[in-house]
């Protein structure tokens, strides 16, 4: 898994990703901080503080004296035992018989839970400190905090026997809360959280898809070329698929990757009279036997004599795609059954040849001396050759068309092919040392970075331009034709005639 995402991993994806998955991940914070809201309100809890102030002396006599004037050494003195006495009132048993005093519910009160509640600060440069107590009730806090100025003056005297302490003021009853749980904090907790764990999980899941998204991702993989972009078609034929076979009214687009393709062949034949192009893919449904059909008929179009052979013997659909017949193809000559089948009745300059009927043993058929010889006899008489082979990512068959075709185009289908299907095939056909001339990279969104020619569609500036010189020359002929029809007059027998 982590090999896969390292090598998927690129930084265009992850804002691809976060930019298509953005409203996803903004739906779940929001769902996750209500959730935390919620949990918030259950446990949401207030505390109450509740105070006293002690001012300690150095002396017990100085406690009931009113007319003694404390020296800095007295301060000093006082102060250093603030430590001493807070021991004390932090102890086990100064703690248990503050419970028993104040006659709190041993079942929620004990030493240990007081001690949390309990702590003091000293006023800086003063004898006097402070006993603070927090709790959820706020007339326990003011019960536990008092109770404490009752007990230690005479608890802390018994122990340390020196010095003294005098309550300055007593605990009141809080109003307010000291704090609270605050919903909000608990929103933001989970908006982040639920943000962050919705990217975590979109980010993983986008890198182990390894479906071609773009078309660095084929260069950065492989030294290959691409040597065509074919567009994804919209316009839908009779039976509502795309319709992406050649017509004479296909869309201008297609026509033009295909022209594009077909152009880059003809520099990549070898320099033989009739190369032989061999077309393959990893897997089904990427558009191999499409690919097939439309390179033929583009260099038919072009005037050449071409041959198209479905040579996938296990699923052959040229025949379907074309509407010809398939009875006596390509699997029953190579079995010694009938001659060969030549359709010739689709396009001018094309002739094709279908699988026929499916053989058991199509591997056979494709390694003997009778296929070798075909594709030899067929190259004195056409000028190109396309075979459409079986997928090689899923049968081996296409691999034994190295011995008869001059390169291999590999087509990937963006959004389908996976990089390790495409990685098996392509070490399959280097390991019987196949030339692969290029990839076709096929049904690539109009909409995509990598695309072109998006002035050629949906109504884009080209589209715009061409409408206009439409009119241009449409108005140019209605003006042209006035001018001729103003130069014409009668001539004296009524004949119309030019000046």
């Amino acid at each position: 898994m982590f090999k896969i995402i390292i090598q998927n991993f690129h930084l265009e994806k992850v804002f691809w990703i976060v930019k298509t998955k953005l409203k996803f991940m903004i739906l779940v914070g929001l769902i996750c901080g209500v959730i935390a809201g919620v949990v918030g309100l259950m446990v949401k809890k207030e505390t109450y503080m509740a105070q006293i102030s002690m001012y300690v002396y150095s002396s017990p006599d100085y406690i009931t004296d009113n007319g003694i004037n404390l020296s800095t050494a007295d301060i000093s003195s006082a102060s250093g035992l603030l430590n001493s006495y807070m021991q004390i009132l932090k102890s086990d048993s100064f703690l248990k018989s503050v419970v028993e005093e104040a006659e709190l519910d041993p079942r929620l009160y004990d030493e240990a839970v007081l001690r949390d509640e309990i702590s003091s600060a000293a006023v800086g440069g003063t004898a006097v400190f402070k006993v603070y107590v927090v709790d959820s009730d706020p007339y326990n806090a003011m019960l536990i905090a008092n109770t404490i100025g009752k007990l230690a003056p005479q608890k802390i005297i018994s122990i340390v026997k020196s010095g003294g302490i005098e309550i300055l003021d007593e605990a009141t009853l809080p109003t307010y809360p000291y704090e609270s749980t605050k919903i909000i904090v608990f929103v933001a907790i989970g908006v982040f959280a639920g943000g962050f764990l919705s990217l975590m999980f979109f980010l993983i899941r986008g890198f182990l898809d390894t479906r071609y998204r773009r078309l660095y991702e084929v260069q950065d993989m492989f030294t290959i070329p691409i040597i065509g972009v074919v567009p994804e078609i919209e316009d839908k034929n009779d039976a509502g698929e795309p319709d992406v076979l050649l017509k004479q009214d296909s869309p201008f687009v297609l026509k033009e990757a295909y022209n594009d393709l077909r152009a880059n062949l003809l520099f990549l034949g070898k320099g033989e009279k009739c190369p032989v192009y061999a077309i393959t893919g990893a897997d089904y449904d990427e558009g191999k036997t499409t690919t097939s059909i439309n390179i033929a008929k583009e260099f038919a179009m072009m005037g050449k004599k071409t041959l198209l052979i479905d040579a996938d013997l296990r699923n052959g659909n040229i025949a379907n795609e074309l509407k010809i017949s398939a009875e006596s193809g390509l699997s029953e000559y190579l079995a010694g059954i009938k001659d060969i089948s030549i359709k010739n009745d689709t396009v001018d300059k094309l002739d094709v040849i279908t699988t026929g009927a499916y053989p058991p043993n199509p591997t056979d058929l494709l390694i003997g001396e009778k296929w070798k010889n075909l594709i030899a006899e067929f190259k004195k008489k056409y000028e190109v050759i396309i075979i459409d082979t079986p997928s090689i990512g899923i049968v081996s068959d296409g691999l034994e068309l190295v011995n008869v075709a001059t390169a291999f185009v590999v087509v990937i289908r963006e959004r389908s092919t996976r990089f390790e299907r495409e990685e098996l095939i392509i070490r399959r056909l280097e390991a019987v040392d196949a030339d692969i001339c290029g990839f076709v990279y096929n049904g690539i969104s109009v909409e995509s970075e990598d695309y072109n020619h998006k002035d050629y569609v949906n109504g884009g500036d080209y589209a715009k331009r061409s409408d206009a010189r439409v009119q241009h020359r449409k108005l140019f002929k209605k003006k042209s034709g006035s001018a001729d029809k103003s130069n014409t007059v009668k001539d004296g027998d009524g004949n119309n005639s030019s000046k």
